[in-house]
């Protein structure tokens, strides 16, 4: 019977093209990674409501969002390889929270990480937080990235 270290561990990464997504992958690579894991990077385009335009310019919208989906994904896979991680991309439209939920579950995943955009409690209020969808709804532990505050960093160079 194979030991529980033998077992590929299954870790999802919730990547976008913000610095936010970039460093929580960093975090991951840097800290976390290990030889046998299984990486799934889970990417939700921002969708636009297309319902009151035109077919032209929903079938413009719609090729720039693949546009962008394939650069990105494109962008990590490079990542992958020069971090040594082995894995997949997968992308899905819908609520991005519900949408890396479902797919960390069905990749069933050991481990979500996420970044965070660090928005104060009136705009989370407002405008919901992905990770904080995330931290309550997953079935596997989340790990919550959040970005450091360059002003502080700075000053603690000078």
């Amino acid at each position: 019977m194979a030991s529980k270290s033998e077992n590929k561990r299954v870790v999802v990464v919730a990547v976008d093209d913000s610095n936010h997504a970039a460093d929580a992958f960093q975090y991951y690579v840097d800290r976390i990674k290990r030889d046998n894991d299984k990486v799934c990077l889970v990417h939700v385009p921002e969708m636009l409501d297309l319902q009151f335009a035109s077919p032209a310019t929903a079938d413009k919208i719609l090729e720039e969002v693949k546009e962008k989906v394939t650069a990105l994904e494109a962008k990590y896979e490079d990542k992958m390889k020069e971090n040594g991680c082995s894995g997949k991309f997968r992308t899905s439209t819908g609520k991005p929270g519900e949408v890396i939920c479902k797919l960390a579950h069905e990749e069933k995943a050991d481990l979500v990480v996420i970044g965070t955009r660090g928005l104060g409690k009136v705009r989370r209020t407002l405008l919901g937080s992905v990770s904080d969808f995330v931290v309550h709804h997953s079935h596997v532990p989340v790990l919550v990235c959040r970005q450091e505050d360059v002003s502080k960093h700075q000053q603690k160079k000078a």
